[in-house]
């Protein structure tokens, strides 16, 4: 057994082929009751030895859509990316793999934060698993924070401190940014080198993270997976949803102790309730909340002054490197697997529709360029991609192209191609398709990857660029090009597929209809 003191006790963790790993760690306490609803505050120290053996408990969240349930499909991502591990309060917990425990090590730190809508997942998926990832000399890092309402509900105006602020589960992770800053050197971690990495709504946590000022100087790289950095509500919108959404959970507004007594089930109940009023919502009532959502990145308070882009476009995380990118299909399957019942996934997605890519054009416009750009392709191909463009692609090409404003920090774009013949070709270059690509995780999707044997190379150079990047600031890896970083005239992006290689400007056919 190996042990490792930290700030708040002494930890025993295990060993396989040469990584160490700490699992369960606690690095905020449990949020319970009123604990709930406020800011993370620092976890109680404990005596003698810890055990940290064993994953800790998940936050709090809705079991898979029964209509997953239905088909093969769907059985296979229930199977493949959803949580097993028990829920608790006790949730804001890291998990630490190292293949050194010399405190004068100085290795480079690969900062984790895993996706699901902020609704569902954790840190301890298998595919998120980071001894692969540590194998190549790197400390990695992965986090529970807390999802749903419990992460995102804010009711401005309803009480006078920060009880029901914005961002709780955002402050979760800056809390756990703190503890690698203050312990990972005893994992033989370099705190000056901290890359934070994420996909889905880890990589918009990517985007909120560079975005804010309260977080300069707890990380000096990032990597935005298929974030969404365009999504994103301002405070004040949410005080008439928040009266609504109190109510449909039995609660008077501005009962403190009613809402504190709620159970973190309650809570995760509730999150029915808020699509539906989402869904029946009007400009009037819910203003930017429509096709935002209440839930993820809120703006308006100390912690997100701005929006992520308007962020970036002042030069706010410009001292950072900004590794940027999507999968070629990120929109494929999301009218498919969004949660509910099926009249509300579909409202919430035309929402996301009208207010993303239709400020000033009109749908049967948009469609007609799309079609253009993408000759003999289906409707509904043509209706992913530009789900995918709206709500993953031109956010984060915009991002790209503000960061690239300037230094020193050097921007990078990418795009992963790989499609993937499991189920006859239906899930194609598929939202998350990357990710154990990038983690070295491959057996752990296998279900969704088919043959893994002619895809050890490509996840050798994807991994390779991610760590190289974290290492020193320069993703370029073997088994590809010289990986030239983004600017607004070149615009070159690195296309991740079977062959890799460096192209210039690959979305200008679409670009215009982006900025119209």
């Amino acid at each position: 057994m190996n042990k490792v003191a930290v700030s708040h006790g002494v930890l025993t963790g295990s060993e396989a082929d040469g990584i160490c790993a700490f699992k369960g760690i606690p690095y905020a306490a449990p949020v319970s009751g009123e604990r709930r609803w406020l800011p993370p505050a620092p976890p109680e120290p404990w005596a003698g030895t810890r055990d940290a053996t064993r994953f800790g408990n998940i936050c709090p969240q809705e079991p898979p859509p029964n209509k997953w349930l239905a088909g093969r499909a769907g059985r296979v991502f229930i199977e493949t990316l959803w949580e097993t591990e028990p829920a608790g309060d006790d949730c804001l917990n890291l998990n630490v793999w190292t293949p050194s425990l010399d405190p004068h090590a100085k290795l480079p730190v690969m900062f984790w934060i895993h996706g699901g809508a902020f609704t569902t997942g954790s840190g301890s998926l298998p595919i998120y698993d980071g001894a692969n990832l540590a194998k190549r000399d790197v400390v990695v890092v992965s986090i529970n924070y807390r999802l749903g309402l419990m992460g995102s509900f804010v009711a401005p105006g309803m009480f006078d401190d920060e009880f029901c602020g914005a961002n709780r589960g955002f402050l979760d992770q800056v809390a756990a940014l703190g503890w690698v800053q203050e312990n990972i050197h005893a994992f033989g971690g370099d705190p000056g080198n901290v890359t934070i990495f994420g996909e889905s709504a880890g990589g918009q946590s990517v985007a909120v993270l560079l975005a804010s000022p309260a977080t300069k100087g707890l990380f000096k790289r990032a990597i935005a997976q298929s974030g969404t950095p365009e999504l994103g509500s301002p405070v004040a919108d949410h005080a008439r949803f928040a009266v609504d959404l109190v109510n449909a959970m039995g609660v008077e507004p501005g009962d403190r102790a009613g809402l504190s007594r709620l159970s973190a089930g309650d809570t995760v109940d509730a999150m029915s309730a808020a699509r539906k009023l989402l869904a029946k919502g009007t400009e009037d009532t819910y203003g930017g909340l429509l096709g935002n959502g209440n839930i993820g990145c809120i703006h308006g308070d100390d912690f997100l002054p701005l929006g992520i882009l308007e962020s970036l476009q002042k030069g706010v995380g410009r001292d950072v490197d900004l590794m940027i990118g999507t999968v070629r299909e990120d929109g494929r399957l999301f009218p498919l697997v969004m949660p509910g019942p099926e009249s509300v996934a579909s409202a919430l997605c035309m929402r996301y529709f009208q207010r993303l890519m239709l400020p000033r054009n009109q749908p049967e416009v948009v469609f007609k360029r799309y079609r253009s750009a993408m000759p003999g392709a289906s409707k509904s191909a043509i209706r992913g991609q530009i789900l995918t463009d709206c709500m993953f692609r031109r956010g984060s090409v915009r991002a790209a192209e503000l960061h690239a404003g300037g230094n020193p920090g050097r921007t990078w774009l990418y795009q992963f191609n790989w499609s993937s013949p499991v189920l006859g070709g239906a899930i194609g270059a598929m939202h998350g398709i990357d990710v154990p690509f990038a983690n070295r995780n491959l057996e752990a999707f296998a279900p969704l990857l088919g043959d893994l044997e002619p895809l050890r190379d490509l996840a050798d150079t994807v991994s390779g660029a991610w760590v190289n990047f974290a290492r020193h600031g320069e993703p370029s890896a073997a088994g590809m090009p010289t990986w030239q970083p983004f600017d607004t005239e070149q615009r070159a992006t690195m296309v991740l597929d079977t062959r890799v290689e460096l192209q210039h400007d690959i979305d200008r056919e679409v670009r215009a209809v982006w900025y119209e």
